[in-house]
């Protein structure tokens, strides 16, 4: 007897606000997003080291979760005790989403604010002991201001999830950035909404044929390699142009046909440990880790300042921060 599988789905009082692009559990067989696998890949790989650096639960800490879409992390870190969670995003469609959410949860200890990176500041939200930075870096067109701000207003540990430009013949070595034009509009990574078109079945079977060419990184004007593949993937399976798609599923970054900055994993370090985030771990990919970490066209890592009345040193930088 074939057994049947009844489909996760979105309850009736938020249907109204979907697509959602982060997938949240609800409980009771209810999800935001149950065809986008990227949230659920993300939470496994980043929140079991995550907690076991804080001693198992993140009590009476404050979070701050830039760049939050709908609140998938936000609500993920919510579950293991802060003080506080905050939410920053500068799209209201999305924080619109994650108080809908956060009202149907009944969630107490997180808030929502409708803020650009571009304005974190202490005045306005405090100071944090975690920062989270997933998925936001490499939308940036200015990266060294907006982690400038970060590190005036986190005091611990930052989380980093970022795309990174990646060659296997390139040294690994030498710090770069790589200006490329913001895309996101088009990156169909993880976003599957239900339609025929945009099914995960149809994109995994063309994902698999498509290889990425990442020789094309020597030419820093060129769209990102998994942006193109899925560019081509619009061409030739999407009978309409982007915008169309773009508007019928409000997919945004966080600047349209801006110019951003791409690092390899160098770089990236590099800038992180200029703001007195001396120490990094890094999240190794497991073997149920999602593609683009194993690939290593996408890393994850803490980076932690010391304490300055430690036994060990902290950058000069830092010094000047704190005082």
């Amino acid at each position: 007897m074939k057994r049947h599988i009844k489909k996760q789905k979105i309850p009736k009082e938020l249907q109204h606000l979907a697509p959602f692009f982060h997938d949240v559990d609800l409980g009771n067989g209810f999800n935001t997003a149950p065809e986008i696998y990227r949230m659920r890949d993300a939470i496994n790989l980043f929140f079991p080291p995550l907690l076991k650096l804080f001693g198992g639960s993140l009590r009476n800490l404050r979070i701050l979760d830039v760049g939050c879409n709908c609140g998938g992390f936000s609500f993920e870190a919510s579950k293991y005790g802060p003080k506080e969670v905050i939410g920053i995003d500068s799209n209201n469609k999305n924080i619109e989403q994650a108080n809908a959410i956060k009202k149907y949860l009944g969630v107490k200890n997180v808030k929502f604010l409708n803020l650009t990176a571009e304005e974190i500041n202490e005045r306005d939200l405090g100071k944090f002991d975690i920062t989270i930075l997933a998925g936001i870096l490499y939308h940036l067109e200015d990266p060294i201001g907006v982690m400038r701000r970060i590190s005036k207003v986190t005091t611990s540990t930052i989380l980093v999830d970022s795309h990174v430009h990646y060659s296997s013949d390139q040294s690994e070595d030498i710090p770069s950035w790589w200006m490329l034009n913001d895309m996101d509009e088009n990156d169909f990574e993880g976003l599957f909404v239900g339609d025929k078109i945009l099914s995960i079945k149809n994109y995994l079977e063309f994902e698999k044929k498509t290889k990425i060419n990442y020789s094309k990184l020597q030419n820093q004007f060129t769209p990102s390699p998994h942006t193109e593949r899925d560019l081509e993937f619009i061409k030739n399976y999407i009978p309409h142009p982007p915008k169309t798609i773009s508007e019928r599923y409000n997919i945004g970054a966080s600047s349209k046909g801006g110019l951003v900055l791409i690092p390899n994993k160098k770089a990236l370090f590099k800038l992180v440990r200029y703001f007195g985030f001396e120490d990094i771990l890094e999240i190794i990919p497991h073997r149920f880790s999602a593609i683009p970490y194993k690939m290593k066209y996408r890393v994850a890592f803490f980076a932690m300042k010391r304490n300055k009345n430690g036994p060990f040193p902290i950058s000069e930088y830092q010094k000047q921060i704190e005082d």
